[in-house]
């Protein structure tokens, strides 16, 4: 059954609730492709590689959401950040695993919204509950 993203989508970003603050997240995993085609063979060929996860993340900008992850953003953290994301039921956790990179804060009408936008860079594989 088809499931709203409103009320259903959840992120903490070193341990801080941003949801609040978001309009959209993309979580997204992709695996590296390695070439092992050779001279000997027919066709291409490939094997799986490692994988790459970010989320994508943005919404309506606040001084309180610059509070929570503008210090990351002009001066990267010694240690990684804790990022969680619950989509429904399922929660994806890494530890001591994501930096902020990619933040925007952009202002594109005179009489809009001011928006944020900033991709969650996630090293590893999430634990999943």
């Amino acid at each position: 059954m088809p499931l709203k993203a409103q009320g259903n989508v959840v992120c903490t970003y070193n341990s801080q609730n941003i949801t609040a603050y978001m309009n959209t997240a993309s979580l997204q995993a992709a695996v590296n492709e390695l070439d092992t085609t050779n001279l000997a063979g027919s066709g291409a060929t490939k094997i799986a590689g490692v994988g790459n996860w970010t989320d994508e993340v943005g919404g309506l900008w606040d001084e309180a959401l610059d509070d929570i992850i503008g210090p990351d953003a002009v001066a990267p953290p010694a240690t990684l950040r804790t990022f969680v994301v619950t989509i429904a039921t399922v929660v994806y956790t890494w530890t001591s695993n994501s930096f902020l990179s990619n933040y925007q804060i952009q202002a594109s009408e005179a009489m809009g919204l001011i928006t944020w936008s900033a991709t969650l860079s996630l090293s590893g594989a999430p634990v999943r509950s």
